[in-house]
């Protein structure tokens, strides 16, 4: 029964490397590590938390944990670093066509801007004029 809970400590310990290696990507094109840190915590106290009530009934024995973090590392230090290198090169041409793609949404909210912008400045130019002889000024017929 202890060698079964300790297998599947590190099974578990490989899972949330695995998980851990999933939200990188993310983060390096967001650029927000906050964010997917605070998931990637609350993910692994959840999956920890229900091992430790399957395996040991609630109790927190630092053996577990202990094989749970060997879990982890190994996957880090084995697939995780073959799949770094990938998601770093990956990342950076989906970056790129993030750019090209808010440059373009850019563009168009911009001529969508200029066409109202346009259409509210005649509005306000025919609207506001001030007809000759309309009581503010003395018309033409007036003058003469």
């Amino acid at each position: 029964m202890v060698g079964e809970a300790l297998f599947y400590a590190v099974l578990l310990g490989t899972a949330l490397g695995f998980v851990f290696d999933f939200f990188r990507l993310p983060r390096l094109i967001l650029n927000d590590k906050f964010f997917f840190d605070f998931l990637f915590w609350i993910i692994s106290a959840i999956a920890v938390f229900c091992y430790y009530l399957i395996f040991n009934s609630g109790a927190i024995r630092m053996l577990n944990l202990f094989f749970i973090i060997i879990g982890f590392l190994f996957y880090t230090f084995t697939l995780g670093y073959v799949t770094k290198s990938i998601e770093i090169r990956l990342s950076k041409k989906i970056k790129i066509q993030l750019k090209n793609v808010t440059k373009s949404f850019k563009k168009v909210l911009h001529s969508i801007y200029n066409i109202y912008y346009n259409i509210a400045v005649r509005m306000k130019k025919s609207f506001g004029r001030k007809n000759k002889g309309d009581g503010y000024e003395k018309g033409n017929d007036e003058e003469k």
